[in-house]
């Protein structure tokens, strides 16, 4: 009964027109927001998220979210006070992110008073790495050998993965908290991997093509940028899709640019490297230890809670299986949207259940089992290499890729929302 009128009392003193409880409802929405945005989820759950929050608390509001952008104004009078937060979007810890749903829960029921809540997110974005520079090191060497078994898993491959994985790894460590080095950081990976990548291809010491990069490169592939630009243009989010969509290319590019003077300075001709190559994720026992490889690497990489590790490789595993499944008895893209279905349904499930693992952090891993920012990779240094009609091919593939996936996540929030699991109504990505 105390409980219930403490709950009430919660959600009157925000209510009111009080200034106090105006602005530090603003701050709450502005600081949770910003946080959500720097996390990578997309718009469309974001504005879902805070107008869940400001129903909770009786307040009228009007959100706009875009993807470095977020505008509220409370109340419903012309003089209604009004806040911009720019953000950029980024990619937090993923304990972080477990945390800041842990609080948005509570606060979709109004069971923390907004600056409380304020508070609350910023403890949780201060909060240190769980496993310090060390740890993003190793998990970054096993995320590139975990990917490079799904690829091309081969010893040249693994060790080739492994070594590049390191260098990229150090970079990440170094640029982290640097603004300005992590606006080219990406070219500078890239560069680093491919003088080291082709240095050993020109020694004989490693044989392929410019696939053995994308392993030690896939966390810069921008393949669940493309995914959830489509997403929210599907949704109605012109702006923010086309955006998302226009950023993916852009990286595409700059990756691009640093591959080609790595091969310059080695001095091989890029006919040598850039090669069509079948892009298919391997078969066999090899690939189901390489999804666990690539889970350790995620938990140490991304810091990934100890409770949400089991339930991550649960949804991996069922969107690798979808995806095998799919393109064995059904073939095309049919792989593609089967997985994401599958991963879209059960993360959002085991978010909804009292497990609590957001759906967000159990399907982000996944996007890099899909791999559409890999192809697109490929397509367009393809095109460089002047293989047009392999560079048109895969091109098409990368698009009806990430369309796939984007419909599957469609179709998946689709089926689950009427549901209704519990109270708990975390949103997907």
């Amino acid at each position: 009964m105390g409980e219930n009128n403490k709950l009430k009392s919660v959600k009157n003193a925000v209510g009111t027109k009080d200034g106090r409880s105006i602005h530090g409802m603003f701050e709450f929405l502005t600081e949770l927001g910003k946080a959500l945005i720097a996390a990578g989820i997309s718009v469309t759950a974001v504005q879902s998220i805070l107008e869940d929050i400001t129903e909770a608390y009786n307040v009228k509001a009007e959100i706009i979210v875009f993807p470095t952008l977020l505008i509220i104004k409370l109340g419903d009078e012309e003089s209604a006070p009004i806040t911009a937060a720019n953000q950029l979007p980024g990619s937090l810890p993923l304990h972080q992110v477990s945390e800041l749903y842990e609080l948005i829960y509570k606060a979709e029921k109004a069971e923390i008073s907004p600056v409380d809540g304020k508070k609350r997110v910023k403890e949780i974005l201060s909060q240190k790495h769980r496993f310090g520079q060390a740890g993003v090191l190793i998990g970054y060497i096993l995320f590139a050998i975990g990917l490079g078994m799904l690829l091309q898993p081969t010893p040249q491959q693994l060790i080739a993965s492994g070594g590049a994985g390191a260098i990229v790894g150090l970079l990440l460590i170094l640029g982290k908290n640097r603004p300005r080095l992590g606006l080219i950081l990406p070219v500078v990976a890239a560069l680093l991997v491919s003088i080291f990548i082709f240095w050993g291809i020109k020694q004989g010491l490693i044989v392929g093509s410019i696939a053995v990069l994308i392993p030690a490169l896939a966390y810069f592939l921008p393949g669940a940028t493309f995914t959830t630009g489509m997403f929210e243009l599907a949704s109605g989010n012109i702006i923010s899709g086309s955006s998302r969509v226009i950023y993916g290319v852009a990286v595409l590019f700059l990756l691009l640019f640093g591959v080609l003077m790595g091969m310059q300075i080695i001095g091989l001709p890029q006919e040598e490297v850039i090669a069509t190559i079948p892009f298919n994720i391997c078969q066999g026992w090899i690939s189901f230890f390489g999804v666990l490889i690539f889970a350790v690497g995620m938990y140490f990489f991304m810091s990934i809670r100890n409770r949400d590790l089991p339930w991550i490789l649960l949804v991996l595993y069922i969107a690798f299986f979808g995806q095998q499944f799919g393109n064995y008895f059904i073939g095309g893209f049919s792989g593609a949207f089967l997985g994401s279905l599958l991963m879209t349904i059960s993360g959002t499930l085991i978010g909804r259940s009292p497990i609590r693992t957001p759906s967000f952090v159990s399907i982000l891993p996944a996007f890099w089992i899909l791999v559409p920012g890999s192809i697109g990779f490929i397509s367009i240094a393809s095109l460089v290499g002047q293989n047009y009609f392999s560079a048109v091919n895969n091109l098409t593939a990368v698009v009806m890729t990430v369309v796939a996936i984007s419909l599957g996540l469609l179709v998946g929030a689709a089926i689950v929302e009427p549901l209704k699991l519990g109270k708990i109504k975390p949103k997907s990505l």
